[in-house]
Protein backbone atom coordinates (compact mmCIF):
# COMPACT_ATOMS: atom_id res chain seq x y z
CA UNK A 1 0.00 0.00 0.00
CA UNK A 2 1.27 3.27 -0.45
CA UNK A 3 0.54 6.05 1.89
CA UNK A 4 0.54 9.52 1.05
CA UNK A 5 1.02 12.14 4.34
CA UNK A 6 -0.18 15.90 3.45
CA UNK A 7 -1.08 18.52 5.91
CA UNK A 8 -0.10 22.03 7.16
CA UNK A 9 3.62 22.81 8.96
CA UNK A 10 3.52 21.23 12.46
CA UNK A 11 -0.28 19.26 12.12
CA UNK A 12 1.58 15.72 12.86
CA UNK A 13 2.37 14.23 9.85
CA UNK A 14 6.18 13.34 10.91
CA UNK A 15 4.29 11.59 13.97
CA UNK A 16 1.79 9.44 11.68
CA UNK A 17 4.60 8.69 9.57
CA UNK A 18 6.11 7.11 12.67
CA UNK A 19 3.19 5.10 13.35
CA UNK A 20 2.78 3.79 9.84
CA UNK A 21 7.04 2.90 9.31
CA UNK A 22 6.61 0.97 12.46
CA UNK A 23 3.09 -0.79 12.43
CA UNK A 24 3.43 -1.63 8.60
CA UNK A 25 6.81 -1.61 7.79
CA UNK A 26 6.46 1.04 5.16
CA UNK A 27 9.58 2.18 3.20
CA UNK A 28 10.26 6.09 4.21
CA UNK A 29 10.22 8.93 1.60
CA UNK A 30 9.95 13.23 2.64
CA UNK A 31 9.55 15.96 0.10
CA UNK A 32 11.67 17.87 2.45
CA UNK A 33 14.38 15.44 2.52
CA UNK A 34 14.88 16.08 -1.16
CA UNK A 35 15.14 19.89 -0.51
CA UNK A 36 17.19 19.54 2.62
CA UNK A 37 20.09 17.94 0.73
CA UNK A 38 19.64 20.64 -1.91
CA UNK A 39 19.93 23.56 0.74
CA UNK A 40 23.02 21.70 2.07
CA UNK A 41 25.05 21.28 -1.11
CA UNK A 42 24.02 25.33 -1.53
CA UNK A 43 25.60 25.80 2.13
CA UNK A 44 22.12 26.94 3.10
CA UNK A 45 20.01 25.35 6.60
CA UNK A 46 18.68 22.25 5.45
CA UNK A 47 16.81 22.70 8.81
CA UNK A 48 15.04 25.82 8.56
CA UNK A 49 11.46 25.83 6.49
CA UNK A 50 11.46 29.16 5.00
CA UNK A 51 14.99 28.48 3.58
CA UNK A 52 13.64 25.03 2.51
CA UNK A 53 10.24 27.10 0.85
CA UNK A 54 12.07 29.39 -0.69
CA UNK A 55 14.57 26.66 -2.19
CA UNK A 56 11.30 24.94 -3.79
CA UNK A 57 9.23 27.88 -4.86
CA UNK A 58 12.98 29.08 -6.67
CA UNK A 59 13.59 25.88 -8.14
CA UNK A 60 9.82 25.50 -9.11
CA UNK A 61 10.18 28.49 -11.59
CA UNK A 62 13.12 26.72 -13.08
CA UNK A 63 12.85 23.59 -13.25
CA UNK A 64 9.29 23.47 -13.40
CA UNK A 65 6.07 23.17 -11.61
CA UNK A 66 6.91 18.89 -10.84
CA UNK A 67 10.16 18.99 -10.63
CA UNK A 68 10.07 17.72 -7.42
CA UNK A 69 7.31 15.45 -7.83
CA UNK A 70 9.36 13.78 -10.94
CA UNK A 71 12.10 13.29 -8.23
CA UNK A 72 10.31 11.50 -5.66
CA UNK A 73 8.43 9.56 -8.64
CA UNK A 74 11.94 8.44 -9.65
CA UNK A 75 13.13 7.64 -5.92
CA UNK A 76 9.87 5.74 -5.31
CA UNK A 77 9.65 3.15 -8.00
CA UNK A 78 13.55 2.06 -6.72
CA UNK A 79 11.95 1.37 -3.38
CA UNK A 80 11.29 -2.37 -2.74
CA UNK A 81 9.10 -2.57 0.17
CA UNK A 82 5.75 -3.53 0.54
CA UNK A 83 4.32 -0.34 1.77
CA UNK A 84 5.59 3.14 1.04
CA UNK A 85 4.84 6.36 3.10
CA UNK A 86 5.39 9.48 1.45
CA UNK A 87 5.29 12.06 3.36
CA UNK A 88 5.44 16.50 2.64
CA UNK A 89 2.56 16.42 -0.18
CA UNK A 90 1.48 19.62 -0.58
CA UNK A 91 0.50 20.44 -4.60
CA UNK A 92 -2.05 19.01 -6.62
CA UNK A 93 1.37 17.62 -8.54
CA UNK A 94 2.31 15.44 -5.27
CA UNK A 95 -1.09 14.05 -5.77
CA UNK A 96 -0.75 13.06 -9.42
CA UNK A 97 2.58 11.55 -8.12
CA UNK A 98 1.32 9.36 -6.09
CA UNK A 99 -1.50 8.11 -8.10
CA UNK A 100 1.45 7.35 -10.67
CA UNK A 101 3.25 5.70 -8.28
CA UNK A 102 0.35 3.63 -6.67
CA UNK A 103 -0.23 2.71 -10.57
CA UNK A 104 3.56 2.00 -10.95
CA UNK A 105 3.81 -0.44 -7.98
CA UNK A 106 -0.05 -1.89 -8.37
CA UNK A 107 -0.80 -1.06 -5.10
CA UNK A 108 -3.78 1.31 -3.64
CA UNK A 109 -3.14 4.76 -2.32
CA UNK A 110 -4.16 6.21 1.00
CA UNK A 111 -3.85 9.80 1.15
CA UNK A 112 -4.46 10.98 5.09
CA UNK A 113 -4.60 14.49 5.29
CA UNK A 114 -3.54 15.92 8.96
CA UNK A 115 -4.72 19.20 9.95
CA UNK A 116 -4.76 20.81 13.43
CA UNK A 117 -5.94 24.46 14.06
CA UNK A 118 -3.18 27.46 13.59
CA UNK A 119 -2.77 27.42 17.64
CA UNK A 120 -1.74 24.10 18.13
CA UNK A 121 0.35 24.15 15.16
CA UNK A 122 2.27 27.27 16.42
CA UNK A 123 2.89 25.94 19.84
CA UNK A 124 3.99 22.84 17.85
CA UNK A 125 6.85 24.01 15.89
CA UNK A 126 8.03 26.12 18.70
CA UNK A 127 8.25 23.21 20.69
CA UNK A 128 10.22 21.28 17.64
CA UNK A 129 12.62 24.56 16.89
CA UNK A 130 12.94 25.04 20.72
CA UNK A 131 14.53 20.95 20.51
CA UNK A 132 16.46 21.88 17.50
CA UNK A 133 18.04 24.38 19.80
CA UNK A 134 16.60 27.30 18.05
CA UNK A 135 15.04 30.60 19.06
CA UNK A 136 11.27 30.77 19.02
CA UNK A 137 9.44 32.29 16.23
CA UNK A 138 6.18 34.75 16.72
CA UNK A 139 2.75 34.61 15.51
CA UNK A 140 3.32 36.38 12.47
CA UNK A 141 6.55 34.79 12.03
CA UNK A 142 4.18 31.24 11.67
CA UNK A 143 1.78 33.23 9.48
CA UNK A 144 4.43 34.12 6.87
CA UNK A 145 5.35 30.27 6.79
CA UNK A 146 1.79 29.32 6.25
CA UNK A 147 1.58 31.72 3.25
CA UNK A 148 4.24 31.46 1.70
CA UNK A 149 3.56 29.99 -2.09
CA UNK A 150 5.04 26.84 -1.53
CA UNK A 151 1.87 26.06 0.94
CA UNK A 152 -0.80 27.20 -1.47
CA UNK A 153 -2.15 24.22 -2.72
CA UNK A 154 -2.66 22.79 1.10
CA UNK A 155 -6.58 23.34 0.90
CA UNK A 156 -7.06 21.46 -2.08
CA UNK A 157 -5.64 18.42 -0.94
CA UNK A 158 -7.47 19.06 2.40
CA UNK A 159 -10.66 18.80 0.77
CA UNK A 160 -9.30 15.76 -1.49
CA UNK A 161 -8.67 13.78 1.36
CA UNK A 162 -11.64 14.85 3.24
CA UNK A 163 -13.63 13.50 -0.11
CA UNK A 164 -11.29 10.40 -1.17
CA UNK A 165 -8.96 10.10 1.48
CA UNK A 166 -8.52 10.13 5.25
CA UNK A 167 -8.84 13.64 7.38
CA UNK A 168 -7.65 13.61 10.63
CA UNK A 169 -7.52 16.68 13.01
CA UNK A 170 -4.96 16.08 15.67
CA UNK A 171 -6.74 19.18 17.84
CA UNK A 172 -9.95 16.53 18.20
CA UNK A 173 -7.62 12.95 18.42
CA UNK A 174 -4.84 11.82 20.37
CA UNK A 175 -1.87 9.26 18.69
CA UNK A 176 -3.57 6.55 20.13
CA UNK A 177 -7.30 7.05 18.40
CA UNK A 178 -4.93 8.23 15.51
CA UNK A 179 -3.39 4.75 15.48
CA UNK A 180 -6.76 2.98 15.48
CA UNK A 181 -8.60 5.06 13.16
CA UNK A 182 -5.64 4.18 10.42
CA UNK A 183 -5.99 0.85 11.30
CA UNK A 184 -9.59 0.79 10.65
CA UNK A 185 -9.35 2.57 7.17
CA UNK A 186 -6.68 0.49 6.10
CA UNK A 187 -8.26 -2.84 6.89
CA UNK A 188 -11.38 -1.61 5.16
CA UNK A 189 -8.97 -1.43 1.90
CA UNK A 190 -7.20 -4.36 2.89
Amino acid sequence: MLFGIAGPTASGKTTVTDVLTGEYGAAYMRYSLILSDIATERGLDPTDKATLQDLYVTLRETRGEDWLAKEVLQRARNIDSQNIVIEGNRRKVDLETLKAVASTRGEQLLLIFIDASPETRFVRYNSRLLKQGKPRIDWEAFLKLEQNPAEDEVPFLRDFAKQHGVYIDTDEYGIEEVQNLLRQKVEKIC
